[in-house]
C-alpha cells in the first residue's frame, strides 16, 4: 500500500511538470504569433508609407517639369519683346552711343 502512494505523489508531480511545459509551450506560441503579427503589421505599414512617397516623388517630378517648361518659356525673348512693348511702353534703339571714361579727374574740388 505504502508502494502505491508514492507512484501517485510521482504521477501528480510529473503531472504537473507537464503541465508547466504546456503551459510554458502555449505561452511561447502565443508571444511568436503575436511577434509575427507585429512584424508583418510594420512591414505592410512601411510599404504602404513607402508607396505613398514613390507617388509623391512622381507627382513632384512631373510638377517640376511643368514650372520649367513656363519658366522657360516666361523668358523667351519674344515674350519679353512683347512685354517690354505693350506693357511697358518700350522702344527698340536704334543706334547705340558710348561714353568713353576720361583718365583725368572727374570731380571738381
Amino acid at each position: 500500500m505504502f508502494q502505491q502512494k508514492t507512484n501517485t505523489k510521482t504521477n501528480i508531480f510529473s503531472a504537473g511538470m507537464f503541465g508547466n511545459v504546456r503551459m510554458i509551450i502555449y505561452l511561447l506560441t502565443l508571444g511568436s504569433v503575436f511577434a509575427y503579427l507585429l512584424i508583418v503589421n510594420n512591414t505592410n505599414t512601411l510599404g504602404i508609407k513607402m508607396g505613398q512617397m514613390k507617388y509623391d516623388i512622381s507627382t513632384l517630378t512631373e510638377a517640376n517639369r511643368d514650372l520649367e517648361a513656363l519658366a522657360t518659356g516666361l523668358q523667351a525673348m519674344a515674350r519679353i519683346e512683347q512685354i517690354s512693348n505693350t506693357e511697358l511702353s518700350m522702344v527698340q534703339a536704334g543706334t547705340y552711343d558710348y561714353v568713353l571714361a576720361q583718365t583725368g579727374e572727374v570731380a571738381v574740388k
